[in-house]
């Protein structure tokens, strides 16, 4: 322990439990900086994500951990990773990750024993708790969900067993889920029928943190009981009080509905440096035969289903057939322009109509997919950081509907530590 800074005798009796834990916080915004402070001093291991910068405009909300001006535009999950570096007791680590959800697969996450979400982007709420809800229950972290309205503070904290984080999202909030961001602009709510900004100070955003930081502490200390499965709620004045709950299982959830493959195998490596060569190789030794097909990842953000790999395309200016060779999750319309239409400066044509029936999809790769692609790294294939890969082994099947058919799901078994590594996920 590092006692040029913390008196040793000052600290809690129970400090020794916390050394060693690994949290990750998913957004290191006005809640996250705080997350980052409190559960640095508290002795966890914090690591933190997000694709976003500091701004000025922010300023007030942020912990001083981040320092005004001087940290705006930097990135937040690194600055504020970085900022924490001098206070980690002895053998902690923290480590900030320039990337978004949607970059992580449910194998990135079971590394962590807490999981805390961040973010006023309930799109990014909403894919955390499937990823989280993918791994197996005895590696599954504890999901911890918090936020702010108006001056009030909530944070919710399950292992989801009685109910998970989709259940205590509003369905109101859903029907436009791009729509509520804090950072990337004023916060609306629904009221009585219409948008409303919704005003929070820095204090609501540091006792939403606050709140987490207590479920997470008290749950490390055994006690379970009124703690676990439970949503605290701060209100301000002139109503302040403090409540506790226990939220119910939503009716039909789409989140409930997710569980973890019943087997997961694994394969060396990591899919940010490994081949598609390379893993069909590895599959072809496990599974004897190369009769096999590997499927290509499926994204579900935004209520949307991204399922195949875009070889090519046609140019959204000129109609010129077009080399995309990206996921559909990771192709932007701006990615649809020939060269010589982006020379020129020539935008897409949008008119609504954003799918890729004009060109080549793969939706799985086998051992006779072109050589190009098989060059390519699982993550430049689309499965992020952590996926589970779903294999079909045929055994002379012609119909995949044949009983002969087996499906498998494979993970690759560096990826874990990839997210204590790297900086950036692009």
């Amino acid at each position: 322990m590092k006692t040029e800074i913390y008196n040793v005798k000052k600290l809690s009796e129970y400090r020794e439990l916390f050394i060693g834990k690994r949290v990750l916080v998913i957004g290191a915004g006005a809640v996250g900086s705080y997350l980052m402070e409190f559960f640095t001093k508290m002795g966890l291991s914090p690591d933190v994500i997000d694709n976003d910068s500091y701004t000025l405009e922010n300023a007030a909300k942020h912990s001083c951990l981040v320092r005004t001006p001087e940290d705006a535009g930097r990135n937040k999950a690194v600055c504020v990773s970085e900022r924490v570096q001098p206070l980690l007791d002895e053998g902690c680590t923290s480590n900030g990750i320039d990337c978004d959800v949607c970059k992580l697969g449910p194998e990135a996450l079971a590394d962590y024993d807490y999981v805390i979400l961040a973010v006023d982007n309930y799109a990014a709420k909403i894919l955390a708790n499937e990823l989280i809800r993918q791994i197996p229950e005895e590696r599954r972290p504890i999901a911890v969900m918090d936020g702010t309205y108006g001056e009030s503070a909530q944070s919710i904290i399950t292992d989801n067993t009685d109910f998970c984080l989709r259940c205590v999202i509003s369905e109101e909030w859903l029907k436009d889920i791009n729509v509520h961001y804090s950072c990337g602009g004023a916060q609306y709510r629904v009221r009585d029928g219409a948008d409303v900004i919704v005003r929070t100070s820095n204090l609501a955003s540091s006792m939403a943190a606050y709140l987490s930081a207590e479920q997470v502490e008290a749950t490390i200390k055994g006690i379970v009981d009124g703690v676990m499965n439970r949503m605290v709620t701060y209100t301000a004045y002139p109503n302040l009080e403090i409540t506790s709950s226990h939220p119910i299982r939503k009716e039909n959830c789409p989140g409930c509905a997710i569980h973890p493959p019943a087997e997961i195998k694994w394969l060396h490596g990591s899919v940010l440096e490994v081949k598609l060569k390379d893993t069909i190789n590895q599959l072809s030794e496990i599974l004897g035969t190369t009769d096999f097909e590997i499927t290509s990842h499926c994204l579900h953000y935004r209520e949307v289903y991204h399922r195949g790999f875009v070889a090519d395309d046609v140019c959204r200016s000129c109609g010129k057939p077009i080399h995309v060779m990206k996921h559909e999750g990771r192709t932007f319309i701006e990615d649809l322009t020939c060269d010589e239409c982006s020379a020129a400066g020539k935008n897409a044509d949008y008119n609504g109509n954003f799918d890729f029936s004009n060109g080549k999809i793969i939706y799985a790769f086998t051992p006779d997919t072109d050589n190009e692609i098989q060059e390519m790294t699982l993550y430049d294939l689309g499965y992020p950081l952590g996926a589970h890969i779903q294999v079909i082994k045929r055994n002379g099947a012609f119909n995949l509907a044949d009983e002969k058919v087996e499906k498998m799901v494979f993970a690759f078994d560096e990826d874990h530590q990839r997210m204590h590594e790297i900086k950036k996920l692009s």
